[in-house]
């Protein structure tokens, strides 16, 4: 399956579910798949508890919510991914992968909140807010690529059907350790498709760094 794309009788969230835990399970080498929650289209898309924001209203993607997957798991670092599954018209009455959002609990103690801010022609982006998380985090050209890379705005088959999303990558403190936000789009790879969520926890452990 080179796209994120499900129809006919794959076109079930128990389907979708597995998949994204089966993409999971590959992308991090796990032993096990993690597991995978569906929720209504119409709910917050975030259990009690969970250190996701609920989901906004007005997604900016081109097709309806149908359905949340949700993972909730420990390994191989704790983290938490709330995928949105589209369907619709616009997607040919299939299922199709939206909005994915990772929450990553840090363990070092973050100064103040700072978000990447958006990209400029000719130069790199930077994070901003507080000066001095955004300080040590923009010293690291290395950590502001790969934040550039998790933060795609971008999806669509090809250059004239695209629709662009709004950037969020943010670091915000906690009473333990702080927390990585992020939100990015699924990529096709040679093999099928990618979470991105090597890249996300590889961003989580380089944050961490800096930060020490």
């Amino acid at each position: 399956m080179a796209l994120a794309h499900w129809t006919g009788r794959s076109r079930d969230p128990a389907v979708v579910s597995a998949d994204i835990a089966r993409v999971l399970t590959t992308e991090l080498g796990l032993p096990g798949s993690p597991p995978a929650q569906v929720l209504a289209g119409d709910s917050e898309g975030v259990p009690a508890g969970s250190l996701l924001p609920p989901r906004e209203r007005f997604s900016g993607m081109p097709a309806p919510t149908h359905c949340f997957v949700y993972v909730d798991t420990q390994a191989p670092r704790p983290f938490e991914l709330r995928a949105s599954v589209l369907t619709g018209r616009a997607i040919r009455r299939s299922f199709g992968l939206g909005l994915l959002q990772y929450a990553v609990p840090l363990t070092v103690p973050v100064p103040g909140s700072a978000a990447l801010g958006e990209r400029h022609p000719g130069r790199p982006s930077a994070f901003e807010g507080d000066p001095e998380a955004a300080r040590r985090l923009n010293f690291d050209p290395e950590l502001l690529a790969l934040a550039d890379q998790v933060s795609a705005t971008v999806a669509g088959p090809d250059s004239t059907h695209q629709w662009k999303v709004a950037r969020l990558l943010t670091v915000e403190p906690r009473p333990q350790g702080g927390l990585l936000l992020a939100r990015t789009l699924h990529r096709q790879t040679p093999g099928g498709w990618s979470l991105g969520a090597k890249e996300v926890l590889t961003l989580a452990a380089r944050i961490e760094t800096a930060l020490t």
